[in-house]
């Protein structure tokens, strides 16, 4: 009971202060009599102060009820801003999905273009956060049938080779590590030479391309295949700063890698033919 008086105290009292003119008049309109001169000049000393605390009353009922409705208000727009983010996130969880679903797609595709080689998709779940960062790791292990010297490959080239192993997972050691080195062929001219790594993860080099050559800016190279190597045909980039000395057997230039390795969610290890490589044989991509 305390505790309701302290609260409601300010309406209780201002109540009590309409009550005492009112009780007042409504005594004297029962007995029916006409005002007299006292009774006239006490409502007109009165009026004033009735009207200043009606008004106060008002005021402060109206208040607290405004006050009241903001509280609802801004509780509401809490509860709308939640309602809002978490809609945003399922949103954006879906927009994810839909592209994962296109990713997929797109790799299987290009897995069902491989045959007769047999590929294990792999998901990506760590990149080198260094720039010049040679590895990344994926999902897939010696338990999954993966061995040690595998290639890796995506939709828009090759990737590297797997240099190290556990049960669950593999690192792969990217064909921009210096210690890669893939065969290759113009796709044009059907030249061949040899990409190596160069630490860089934007460039590797063009080695033992022929002065001869008529190898040009943006001649795109793909994979020469053979024993131990990537499939043929395999898209390693395309040829820049393509440099011809008068002198010499061979000329000078780099390669940008078809593959952005910082993007990849999704990758494919080649697994037909990589047990010749576990058992003894060159590891593809790898310098001798």
């Amino acid at each position: 009971m305390h505790s309701i008086f302290k609260r409601f105290r300010e309406p209780i009292f201002v109540i009590a202060l309409l009550a005492v003119p009112f009780a007042v008049f409504f005594v004297k309109a029962k007995k029916g009599r006409d005002l007299n001169a006292l009774d006239r000049a006490v409502i007109f000393a009165i009026a004033p102060v009735e009207k200043v605390i009606s008004l106060s009353a008002f005021a402060v009922i109206d208040a607290w009820y405004g006050y009241v409705a903001l509280r609802n208000v801004r509780e509401d727009n809490v509860q709308l801003r939640r309602e809002n983010l978490k809609a945003r996130q399922l949103e954006q969880q879906a927009a994810e999905l839909r592209l994962e679903n296109d990713r997929l797609r797109h790799l299987l595709d290009f897995v069902d273009k491989q045959a007769p080689a047999r590929l294990m998709l792999a998901r990506v779940v760590a990149v080198g956060a260094s720039p010049h960062s040679h590895t990344l790791r994926i999902e897939r292990g010696s338990d999954d049938g993966v061995v040690k010297g595998a290639p890796v490959i995506a939709p828009e080239g090759v990737v590297g080779i797997v240099s190290q192993l556990t049960g669950s997972y593999a690192d792969v050691q990217l064909i921009v590590s210096p210690l890669s080195a893939v065969p290759a062929v113009s796709q044009r001219t059907r030249s061949r030479s040899t990409v190596k790594g160069t630490g860089d993860i934007a460039r590797c080099k063009l080695t033992y391309a022929l002065r001869t050559d008529d190898l040009q800016e943006e001649d795109v190279l793909v994979t020469a295949g053979g024993p131990g190597f990537f499939p043929h045909g395999l898209r390693i980039g395309r040829v820049v700063n393509v440099v011809r000395k008068p002198h010499g057997l061979f000329l000078d230039g780099e390669v940008i890698p078809a593959v952005d390795f910082s993007r990849l969610d999704e990758v494919a290890v080649v697994i037909e033919g990589a047990s010749r490589v576990a058992a003894g044989g060159p590891a593809p991509g790898s310098v001798p």
